[in-house]
């Protein structure tokens, strides 16, 4: 049973209990002890590899998974899949389907960064909570100057909220958000071809 997937833009890597192997035979293989170094040399093995996805092994998985998180600068981040009667809210940026989303500010829970995201990105006020999801993970390299060129690790915890108001949905445009629209389940093929991997298999938890 997969423990952790973290995405490398449209690649995966796996964590996975078991022993200790790298199924996709990459040079080196992961250890909870591995550094820094070791873990980038990995990195960079699959980043400039063919491989699309691969799975580690592990006996102490957790270990494993926060030692390589570790060799990264943290960032986190919170959303929704929000829900009004059945029908589920997106937002259209850069060109593809996405859920409201963004950093968490500091000393902010995550619930409150959660419900406030939804609310500047999509025009929506007096949501709430229902449950929390699975979080997502993926790596990038900073784009931002003051972290320019950085590994960065994101976590993002997504909730599931219920909203029953009327308003209608306003896009921040500042944050390249160009159209929110309300989905019903048995559209959702639509969002899935054009939206991002790590959010995949939160979004067909809701497919008719």
């Amino acid at each position: 049973m997969q423990k952790y997937k973290v995405f490398l833009n449209e690649k995966r890597i796996g964590f996975v209990p078991g022993a200790n192997i790298t199924l996709s035979k990459l040079c080196q293989i992961l250890t909870e002890n591995s550094g820094i170094d070791e873990i980038m040399r990995w990195l960079s093995d699959f980043e400039n590899s063919d491989i699309p996805e691969t799975v580690v092994e592990h006996p102490e998985i957790e270990k494993l998974f926060q030692n390589f998180r570790s060799a990264f600068l943290p960032v986190d981040a919170a959303g929704g899949i929000v829900k009004r009667d059945e029908k589920l809210l997106f937002i259209f940026r850069n060109g593809k389907w996405d859920l409201p989303k963004g950093k968490i500010d500091e000393g902010e829970s995550i619930e409150t960064a959660a419900l406030r995201e939804v609310e500047e990105e999509c025009g929506i006020t007096n949501h709430s909570i229902v449950k929390a999801l699975p979080s997502t993970y993926h790596i990038y390299k900073s784009p931002y100057k003051n972290t320019l060129g950085q590994w960065i690790f994101k976590e993002t915890f997504w909730f599931e909220m219920d909203y029953q108001g009327m308003e209608t949905p306003i896009p921040q445009e500042e944050e390249g958000i160009t159209e929110v629209r309300w989905f019903q389940p048995n559209e959702l093929d639509e969002v899935l071809e054009n939206t991002y991997e790590n959010l995949k298999e939160l979004i067909e938890l809701y497919r008719a």
